[in-house]
């Protein structure tokens, strides 16, 4: 039965059962007017109870009571017929990248709504494979750009170590040079990515000392700032320890610290909080400088994206630092929101579940 027909039933059910309400009572008011005129009481009959107000009785008790309970009934049969509506909006809300896989439930009745699930499905499908097909691109791409780059890497070191180069080429190959190894970075960076994607990353779980990374991150950020004369600031509370992969969250924090040293500004601040809150370590970095509108905000975690074009000329960088930071944060369960307040310092929260105590 379609959506539409369905609702046309419990319309007419609903308006047939006030119907019968009303023909109830209209049939008791009478029998009991025509009982009494039959007893040779018409006309006391027609004294006390006059036309009108026999008319008010029926409104009254026989009207009211059946729009009442025809909303009640009403209201009931359409939440009934509206809920497949319901259901398929909370399915749609929950799906991302993470859940293409799980089809969207079927009422299996053949209605509007079950043929609007099927076509969400084949969408997901399409969507699916697409960004499997993506990933698998970016796995070969980066695989086969490696060896080349490679080679290109050692002849340029050969050429820069040569006897007989003069220094103009010795010049000329220390500035391809530093290309290549940033087009390695950013293959290295994809190719990482493109494995997170796919749970290809091996991660190790030991209890990791989270203050103690927080304080070499807060030594690496002065030495990353040299020249801009940025402040660093720490606040560390009591020991916070985590579960997890030493090297990718040490990984993780010197993305965030480079992010906050990058955009920053010269005599800055950049402010280092670590606390414990619910069962969580959270730290929060928060930094001043380049700002991004609230509305980027959502942004800033999508491989390349950097913002405002005016500064990728000046300020270097591929825009996959926060794409890996999240990748990592994930696979420890965790949390990683990014702020733009409204004194203008960036902030981005990592939260990430403690270590379970034995």
């Amino acid at each position: 039965m379609t959506l539409r027909r369905r609702i046309l039933l419990y319309y007419s059910l609903t308006l047939s059962f006030s119907l019968v309400v009303v023909a109830y009572w209209s049939w008791y008011e009478l029998t009991e007017q025509h009982n009494e005129m039959r007893q040779g009481f018409a006309l006391d009959a027609r004294e006390n109870h006059p036309p009108l107000e026999e008319a008010l009785e029926i409104v009254v008790y026989g009207g009211l009571p059946a729009i009442l309970l025809g909303i009640l009934i009403g209201g009931f049969l359409m939440r009934r017929a509206f809920q497949p509506i319901e259901n398929l909006i909370e399915a749609l809300e929950n799906t991302d990248v993470s859940n293409l896989s799980a089809p969207v439930p079927r009422n299996g009745n053949g209605d509007e709504l079950d043929r609007m699930a099927a076509v969400f499905n084949r969408m997901k499908e399409r969507l699916e494979l697409s960004f499997a097909r993506v990933r698998e691109f970016t796995l070969n791409a980066s695989h086969e750009l490696k060896t080349p780059l490679t080679i290109m890497h050692s002849t340029l070191e050969q050429t820069i170590t040569r006897a007989d180069a003069t220094e103009h080429e010795r010049e000329d190959a220390v500035a391809l040079l530093e290309e290549v190894q940033r087009l390695s970075t950013i293959v290295g960076q994809l190719s990482f990515l493109a494995r997170a994607d796919v749970g290809l990353v091996s991660f190790s779980r030991e209890k990791v000392a989270l203050h103690d990374l927080v304080k070499d991150l807060a030594e690496e950020i002065a030495i990353l700032a040299t020249g801009k004369n940025l402040t660093v600031s720490v606040s560390l509370g009591e020991p916070v320890v985590v579960s997890g992969d030493r090297m990718r969250l040490r990984q993780l924090l010197l993305n965030l610290g480079d992010n906050a040293v990058k955009y920053n500004e010269d005599g800055g601040e950049i402010e280092l909080t670590l606390h414990e809150k619910d069962g969580e370590a959270i730290l929060t970095i928060c930094n001043t400088g380049v700002s991004l509108s609230p509305e980027l905000n959502t942004r800033v975690f999508e491989p390349f994206f950097r913002g405002d074009s005016a500064h990728n000329s000046v300020i270097e960088g591929s825009g996959l630092g926060l794409s890996i930071a999240r990748s990592i944060v994930e696979a420890h369960s965790g949390r990683l929101d990014f702020e733009t307040l409204a004194d203008g310092h960036t902030c981005v929260t990592l939260s990430l579940p403690l270590a379970v105590q034995q």
